[in-house]
């Protein structure tokens, strides 16, 4: 019983920290329930892609992994560049749409933005890539 108290303490603690330095999940992007079908289309237009099955499965790891900051500096109205619109589609009729932008930030659709890792937000078009080829 011990053991669990310490567990939970130091659970809760690690928690708090990063917390503190606004770092975030991916996993907390994404809705609860399964996700059926995901697209993907730029802005401004020009790619479009549709994703069902393992193909949807692993945009979802994608953002699942992502490890995002919550408080940043920049001000992503300051920057530009290609926005990819991701659409999850759950089984349950609900959708929600991100927003993958300028390799930099992701953005959900009340507008909280956070901002990627560059090595992580640069592997999304290398997603694509692989997933588009199979």
């Amino acid at each position: 019983m011990k053991r669990l108290a310490v567990l939970v303490f130091t659970l809760t603690l690690v928690f708090a920290l990063v917390g503190c330095v606004g770092v975030t999940s991916g996993k907390g992007l994404l809705k609860e329930g399964t996700v059926k079908s995901v697209s993907v289309s730029s802005l401004p237009e020009g790619y479009s892609y549709s994703f069902s099955g393992e193909e949807a499965m692993a945009v979802v790891g994608y953002i699942q992994d992502l490890n995002l900051t919550a408080k940043f500096e920049e001000n992503p109205n300051d920057y530009d560049g290609l926005t990819w619109v991701i659409t999850f589609k759950y089984d349950n009729g609900k959708v929600l749409k991100l927003y993958h932008f300028g390799n930099m930030f992701i953005g959900t659709e009340d507008g909280k933005w956070y901002k990627m890792k560059t090595e992580e937000a640069n592997c999304f078009g290398e997603l694509l890539s692989e997933l588009k080829s199979r």
